[in-house]
């Protein structure tokens, strides 16, 4: 009962910042309010659906734009959705209660985004002489992403894969629900191959396939060294002692949904032998491997790192390395979206992306900033407020632009204040706002818009408008 409640109050949840709601909402609302009054029948309603049903109402496809991608959003059948959001409180109570998902797999309650970064900063530096590089040692990060992994998963694969911790039932369910018809306008199309990313358990399903391809990566015996004996697992990023922790190449290990970090490290033997393997299968006779080897130009010249060829080769042995250990039939990782940070004797810099957060760590201090993705990102919220206010009321537009402001500040805290990029995107972002309430009163008159009426609080007569402080107050409106 429990977990249904919780269901019904997540299902709920999204509808608290609608305004206006289609004919399917609705009836979705009016169920939910049915169920919290009959509990106990809708329960037995929801198990008998689990247990039986193999054939599902088509779904329907809309597409969010975000001026950087388009999202897809699904419109599930009422009683198919309070199901599968049932299904899904109860997967992950199991999954937790039994200790399915190691510590490395994130998102996780325990590390919030920002507090990961943080953790993840401080297990590099408190692994053994991970900064020592006096006899050749090489620290590499490696941050990638698996590349077309929903679009790979081949449904009776992830069938047999669920039958290993769940009821036959259960796994059927899950499989025929990813196998139904989607339609979009006048198009309809049968999904045979591939995840559904809009169903409520979508996000159980993707972890534990993820799993499958973390152990394709560790190798079972590392896996299992991370995770640590069953009955006293390992915290996240920490070892039972320092010989296990060395043991092996890989120290660290994350993944954020379908995000890797890795942090490997090497003795001057290992490094020379995995170099030679690469070189040996993709030989550089005229050294092109430098050509194309990304790097971190949001930093300034002497924080990047150094394309140096012994640590380029490294680098891309490492890639190819770990992209080998992975079916192309399951996933891939692509160059494209890949870095390679080598921290050497010549290079004194780790550089990495995670969570929106450019980190270059050096001995123990963590330098931060903001990074180009989480800039554009905010670039395109104020679109979207621009293009969705029209004719509506100041305040509302100038609320829209507190939220987005409120979010961005308390996300990347003080981040926002060493990334020069996004400290001009804030001026030119608030500047369009202003205009945008000036334009709809047909006056752009310095006269007529005084900063007292922008910044003075609500309760006062002002806006009430939000901005960053000494930063874009100009001198003179002190």
């Amino acid at each position: 009962m429990k977990l249904l409640v919780l269901a019904l109050e997540k299902l709920k949840e999204a509808y608290s910042v609608k305004g206006r709601l289609n004919q399917l909402q609705r009836e979705e609302l009016v169920l939910i309010e049915q169920v919290y009054d009959n509990p106990h029948e809708c329960l037995l309603h929801i198990k008998q659906l689990l247990v039986t049903q193999c054939a599902f109402k088509e779904a329907g496809i809309e597409f969010f734009d975000t001026y950087d991608k388009l999202i897809p959003c699904y419109d599930i059948e009422p009683i198919e959705k309070i199901t599968d959001t049932y299904l899904d409180q109860f997967l992950f109570f199991e999954a937790d209660k039994r200790g399915l998902f190691p510590a490395w797999i994130k998102p996780a309650n325990t590390e919030p985004p920002l507090l990961l970064v943080y953790k993840w900063c401080q297990g590099i530096n408190n692994l053994t002489d991970i900064w020592e590089t006096s006899e050749g040692e090489c620290n590499m990060m490696m941050e990638t992403i698996f590349s077309k992994v929903y679009e790979k998963i081949d449904l009776t694969l992830l069938n047999r894969l669920l039958r290993l911790i769940l009821d036959h039932n259960l796994a059927d369910y899950i499989t025929a629900k990813n196998n139904t018809v989607l339609t979009y306008k006048d198009m309809a199309h049968m999904n045979a191959f591939g995840l559904i990313r809009g169903l409520q358990f979508s996000a159980f399903i993707f972890q534990y396939y993820g799993l499958v391809l973390d152990l394709l990566i560790l190798g079972l015996q590392r896996a299992s060294e991370m995770v640590g004996p069953p009955q006293m697992p390992n915290n996240f990023l920490q070892y039972c002692n320092s010989a296990t922790e060395t043991r092996h190449p890989i120290h660290l290990y994350s993944r954020y949904v379908d995000r890797l970090h890795i942090l490997f490290r090497f003795s001057v033997d290992e490094a020379r032998d995995l170099i030679q393997r690469y070189l040996s299968a993709n030989p550089d006779l005229t050294n092109n491997n430098v050509i194309g080897y990304n790097n971190k130009c949001c930093w300034p010249r002497d924080c990047r790192m150094c394309l140096i060829k012994h640590d380029i080769n490294l680098g891309r042995a490492v890639f190819w390395n770990v992209k080998n250990s992975l079916p192309r039939s399951l996933t891939t990782i692509e160059w494209e979206a890949t870095f390679v940070s080598v921290y050497s004797k010549d290079n004194p810099q780790l550089l990495f992306l995670m969570c929106g957060f450019e980190t270059k760590e050096r001995t123990a201090q963590a330098f931060l900033r903001v990074s180009d993705d989480g800039v554009q990102q905010f670039n395109n919220c104020i679109c979207q407020v621009l293009m969705s206010s029209g004719s509506t009321t100041f305040l509302k537009i100038v609320n829209k632009w507190n939220t987005a402001l409120i979010g961005l500040i308390t996300y990347y805290h003080e981040a926002v204040i060493h990334t020069n990029e996004l400290l001009g995107s804030l001026v030119k972002a608030e500047n369009k706002i202003q205009t945008h309430v000036k334009i709809s009163l047909n006056s752009k008159m310095p006269s007529h818009f005084p900063p007292v009426v922008f910044y003075t609080p609500k309760e006062l007569g002002g806006l009430g408008i939000f901005l960053m402080g000494h930063v874009l107050i100009p001198q003179s409106d002190l």
